[in-house]
């Protein structure tokens, strides 16, 4: 009796002295934060000095437990992470581009309208659950949350090809030689109206739907998350350099993988589709096909394989990541459900948060809390100006553009030439932004580039008012080709800003949010479309582009101006000034 006795002492005091040491590291790190606040207090961005290593350490759990990782190790997980994100990406876009052929084909071309559904069916759905899934990211284990998204995205395109194969079986033309033709009347444009097909549609749509939500989630969680916590595994914690060389060897690798992920994006939207494309062709005779897409059922069955396969390499490669990264395993036990209070501390601003309490004072709406969170963040307006860039759908190599240079007479070789170039441009951007990383801060990369992307545009706009057809037509494509350029570049230099300074309990929910906001406004640009859809005002419909890379540039240089008094840093790279 007397030994349980004094077992049951030992873990009562073992027990009080735990309590009395995490009170006591929560009391200094908020006289940490305290001092931090008063040195930030007229700054819109966090402390560049303290932003990845120290600040780090007192708001992310998950970054005190941080690991030794062997650089050969690191390697070997970054290339898997590369492998794993170049199968991702080329079954989306391949899923993508044949199923918009598919649907385009059961109409027989002569409608859009179940394109133009689908379209904004899935931009809802990404728009409406971007928090929720951001919120899941947050309060699950990482490699549990990779399995499901990968594994549940994966099996609804499954399903989704299934349907496909089951609609264009349905017009099977020997049933229809045997007498069972369709009947006109029933048709909408084209598209057979009858029940089972009403109902295949319907299940593809939201199949569909829900595998883009699923898509957004897993890229938000690798993106925002696996990636930064991985970035940590790169410093160097011998003792033989300082803070700060630290902290660049962080934000160095930082950069190298952004930039080889958007290299891995840009390629799959090239080649995937091309090879997509002459997928197609061998089943397929386009327009002179009168069988609705029957023929295309072979292909339907092909793209479902190809996302098997995917499901298989990339279930693999993110379960051997995990397993190869041990910071992963670890997370913050601080959940979303603390609201956005602890999130605005944890940001290490606490004027900040005193702003963003009097600004949604006027509202007269409570506003979600992904937005109360998302809003706190001291990097809010960054991510918001890269969103404000999704309204534009029809300065670039889009349909839409594609359609207007056909109807102003363009040559389709010569469309697919340009649009070829405008790609590459893309790629060239990915090269630029790695270059002036090396020279010039990231705040200093995104202003630069988002005011080159607005004049690039302006000469493109400038150009649908220019009579000369040959001189319209070179402002209009030069114009929209290096803007893609400026485009990826402050693409990548927002990303990285919200890898360094948004807080670990929070990446997945400000994630998540932003995925929303991108959908929200390619929304309004489609929805503006279907009120001009005439060619002859596409000029009314680059206005709403234009304006919306131009307020990108607004919003990003208020960012900037706020924080550092002036736009452009002239001493970023001697990084004596805090440079984010």
């Amino acid at each position: 009796i007397i030994t349980d006795t004094n077992i049951c002492f030992n873990l009562l005091t073992s027990r009080r002295t735990l309590d009395n040491f995490i009170k006591r590291m929560e009391e200094s790190h908020e006289e940490d934060f305290s001092s931090s606040s008063t040195s930030e207090s007229c700054s819109s961005f966090p402390d560049e000095s303290t932003a990845l290593i120290r600040r780090r350490s007192l708001s992310d759990a998950d970054d005190t437990n941080a690991s030794t990782v062997s650089p050969a190790a690191l390697n070997k997980a970054r290339r898997l992470l590369y492998f794993s994100h170049f199968w991702n990406q080329w079954s989306e876009c391949t899923w993508q581009f044949c199923l918009v052929l598919f649907l385009a084909a059961f109409s027989n071309y002569e409608s859009l309208i179940l394109v133009t559904s689908y379209g904004l069916v899935s931009y809802g759905f990404v728009c409406c659950f971007g928090s929720t899934t951001g919120r899941f990211i947050d309060g699950s284990n990482r490699l549990q949350v990779a399995r499901q998204f990968i594994g549940f995205e994966n099996s609804a395109v499954l399903l989704a090809t299934f349907l496909c194969y089951e609609l264009l079986q349905s017009v099977d033309p020997a049933r229809q030689e045997g007498g069972e033709t369709r009947n006109e009347k029933n048709d909408l444009d084209g598209i057979p109206t009858d029940p089972k097909s009403i109902l295949l549609l319907v299940g593809i749509h939201l199949l569909g739907a829900i595998a883009s939500i699923l898509d957004s989630g897993f890229l938000v969680a690798v993106e925002r998350d696996w990636i930064v916590v991985m970035s940590q595994c790169a410093i160097d914690r011998s003792g033989q350099y300082t803070q700060e060389q630290q902290e660049q060897m962080q934000k160095q690798w930082l950069s190298d993988t952004n930039v080889s992920m958007r290299q891995i994006d840009l390629s799959c939207k090239v080649a995937a589709p091309a090879a997509a494309g002459l997928l197609i062709g061998l089943f397929d005779r386009g327009v002179s096909n009168p069988d609705h897409g029957y023929d295309l059922r072979g292909a339907a069955l092909l793209v479902g394989v190809a996302n098997a396969l995917a499901l298989i390499v990339e279930y693999i490669c993110t379960a051997k990541i995990y397993h190869d990264i041990p910071d992963l395993a670890f997370k913050s036990e601080r959940g979303i459900q603390e609201g956005p209070r602890i999130k605005m501390m944890t940001s290490g601003n606490r004027k900040h948060q005193g702003d963003y309490s009097s600004r949604k004072s006027w509202l007269w709406f409570k506003p979600p809390d992904g937005l109360e969170v998302y809003f706190s963040q001291p990097i809010c307006w960054a991510g918001f100006s890269l969103s404000l860039l999704y309204l534009n759908v029809v300065l670039n190599f889009g349909g839409i553009m594609t359609a207007y240079l056909v109807w102003r007479g363009m040559r389709m070789e010569a469309i697919g030439l340009w649009r070829g170039v405008s790609c590459c441009m893309g790629l060239v951007g990915t090269l630029v932004y790695h270059i002036m990383a090396k020279k010039q801060g990231l705040i200093n990369i995104g202003m630069i580039s988002v005011v080159f992307q607005f004049l690039c545009l302006t000469a493109s706009y400038a150009s649908l008012f220019v009579e000369a057809r040959n001189t319209s037509f070179a402002m209009l494509i030069a114009g929209v080709c290096l803007s893609r350029i400026g485009l990826w570049v402050f693409d990548i230099s927002v990303t990285q800003l919200m890898q360094e300074h948004i807080p670990a309990p929070i990446r997945g929910l400000v994630g998540g949010v932003q995925q929303s906001l991108n959908a929200f406004f390619t929304l309004v640009a489609y929805a503006v479309g279907l009120f001009i859809s005439n060619p002859k005002f596409f000029h009314i419909y680059a206005s709403t582009a234009y304006c919306g890379v131009g307020l990108a540039a607004v919003f990003f240089a208020q960012c900037v101006f706020a924080r550092r008094g002036r736009l452009f840093s002239s001493d970023a790279c001697s990084g004596a000034e805090l440079d984010v």
